[in-house]
């Protein structure tokens, strides 16, 4: 003999919100997907983005600081610039702490920061920075330090 069962609306809202509490409560890693290693060619694909979310510790804070800056992308190496002389608080957070997190729509990567010193390197990356942003090669125009500012470059691990 086959039985059946009725259930009813409110059965089911117990079942529906039982079912997101124990699927809210699990790891988040339990949830997500294994994080794969940026590639170049993932790079590649956002290079012509115009902002880079950074993220560093805060180095009185240790806390995470968070904010969107430009970057360019050329051949296997990522660059930030910091304006203000370097006086930024990204940048003086990463003169502490050197790791860094970075995301790009929904491509997030973590690298280690290089400060780049150097004249002639400098110089050329600046140019990199001229040539992507309008606002960089205006301001030069009109004598701003904007896209000449202390020059970074990431240390990524490609695979």
């Amino acid at each position: 003999m086959m039985h059946l069962y009725r259930t009813s609306s409110s059965q089911w809202c117990f079942v529906l919100f039982a079912s997101l509490y124990v699927i809210g409560s699990a790891p988040a890693t339990a949830l997500a997907q294994a994080e794969q290693p940026v590639t170049k060619a993932d790079l590649q694909q956002v290079a012509n983005e115009s902002n880079v979310e950074i993220t560093t510790s805060g180095r009185k804070s240790g806390k995470p600081h968070t904010k969107p800056i430009w970057f360019v992308y050329e051949q296997g190496h990522f660059y930030l610039q910091a304006g203000r002389e370097g006086k930024t608080d990204w940048y003086q957070n990463l003169k502490k702490n050197p790791q860094l997190t970075l995301k790009i729509g929904a491509m997030t990567f973590t690298g280690k920061a290089q400060f780049i010193e150097e004249g002639k390197e400098t110089e050329r990356i600046h140019n990199l920075f001229t040539q992507k942003y309008f606002a960089a090669r205006v301001a030069g125009a009109v004598g701003s330090s904007i896209g000449h500012g202390r020059v970074v470059e990431v240390e990524l691990p490609f695979q």
